[in-house]
């Protein structure tokens, strides 16, 4: 199916590891399969759409750039949506005009286009910047996707209806990639995944199983992510000479109090984590530790919420995200919302925060961040004040692909 056919591809957002690499992975699969993968929508005869649906602000910019492509195309060319939103809110599309295909459900692509190489055996590594925001990015790294999905059950998750329990990539598979990377040049080696903390458990192997078989005698390794609860287990049984080659991690604390953190469904308690991160950094004082806070959850106190700053006297970069409601996920039933005008307002605090970055380049440990892709302040408040105002509430084989429109 792959003679003469072009193929329109593009992601809604950039600054996602995992929608990089999974953008990468798609990307690779056509371009290794001898498809054109054309710059225009109205040069294909195929469009396929990659998005993210991490929070309300990403799943609403998707929406609408979807919407753009079927007013313009639906009627004329097949068009492809996939990553999280088709699984997060299956309903907001209508599938009698897009094929869905999930994050866990790329095999469809074999399915469609009937490749030479399926996608299974298509590398996402080396992540192409068209994908991912070279400020986000750590594009000299080869990232490998260790799993997808879980063992976590947040209350405010939405990806986890996307990517469900956790489904591992067998041990071997992920030494040999490795060995093979390094063999071309790779020195730096990326761990992806929804929680790597909850990897192999269902394959009857744990995180520090793996890391413990990495050969790191030539090789950094960077973290991204691992729920700190599992960090806490998982850290003792993991080599001294494995964690002095770890370059990055991020461990996503989202609140510094412990009753929102019981109300998240989070079970760590703050202080222990607190003294983790200390110890990581004096045995370890090249690692570079990250966390993130969702701030503005259901019943956060402005004191609760001033206190998340004191993460910065532990972790070397805190990334900020605003909380919003999400259909079908359970604190979205929780009384005592934080109103948008306070939203802006903890927004503005953490903007005028003397250790605020806008970008890592520039920035000098501890940073405050927010992590949103923004132009200016004001680019903020409109994004809560959408987020805010409402909310917009199939298998396939092979499709026959159609000639372009002529427009």
């Amino acid at each position: 199916m792959s003679d003469g056919k072009k193929i329109f591809f593009t992601t809604t957002f950039k600054l996602c590891d995992n929608s990089g690499y999974a953008s990468t992975q798609i990307f690779n699969f056509f371009h290794y399969n001898g498809f054109a993968v054309v710059n225009k929508p109205e040069e294909a005869d195929c469009i396929v759409v990659n998005t993210c649906g991490f929070d309300q602000e990403r799943e609403d910019i998707s929406a609408r750039i979807i919407d753009e492509y079927l007013h313009r195309f639906s009627t004329c060319k097949p068009i492809i949506i996939c990553g999280c939103l088709p699984k997060i809110c299956p309903d907001r599309f209508d599938s009698s005009k897009i094929f869905t295909i999930g994050p866990k459900e790329l095999f469809k692509f074999n399915n469609i286009f009937k490749p030479k190489i399926e996608i299974e055996d298509i590398s996402g590594g080396k992540l192409n910047d068209r994908f991912i925001d070279a400020d986000y990015g750590i594009l000299d790294a080869y990232y490998l996707q260790i799993c997808q999905g879980c063992m976590n059950d947040c209350s405010y998750c939405a990806i986890k209806k996307a990517k469900g329990f956790v489904a591992s990539k067998p041990l071997d598979r992920i030494i040999s990639e490795i060995k093979r990377a390094v063999g071309v040049g790779y020195s730096h080696f990326m761990l992806l995944a929804d929680d790597c903390g909850s990897y192999g458990v269902d394959i009857g192997v744990d995180f520090s199983d793996l890391l413990n078989q990495i050969d790191v005698s030539n090789i950094e390794i960077s973290i991204n992510y691992i729920e700190p609860g599992r960090f806490l287990n998982l850290y003792p049984k993991i080599r001294e000479n494995v964690l002095e080659k770890v370059r990055f991690i991020n461990v996503p604390i989202q609140s510094t109090s412990n009753r929102i953190i019981e109300m998240m469904d989070r079970g760590y308690d703050i202080s222990q984590i607190y003294e983790l991160v200390k110890e990581l950094k004096a045995k370890f004082p090249s690692m570079f530790l990250e966390t993130h806070i969702l701030y503005g959850f259901p019943t956060e106190t402005r004191e609760e919420f001033e206190d998340t700053f004191n993460a910065a006297g532990y972790f070397d970069s805190v990334i900020y995200f605003y909380y919003t409601d999400r259909k079908n996920v359970r604190s979205s039933g929780f009384t005592g919302k934080i109103p948008v005008a306070e939203i802006n307002c903890r927004t503005n605090i953490i903007l005028n925060h003397p250790r605020f970055q806008l970008s890592r380049d520039t920035a000098v440990p501890p940073v405050i961040m927010l992590g949103y892709d923004i132009n200016s302040p004001s680019d903020i408040f409109e994004c809560i004040e959408r987020s805010h105002a409402g909310r917009r509430a199939g298998a396939c084989s092979e499709i026959s692909l159609a000639p372009p429109c002529n427009r």
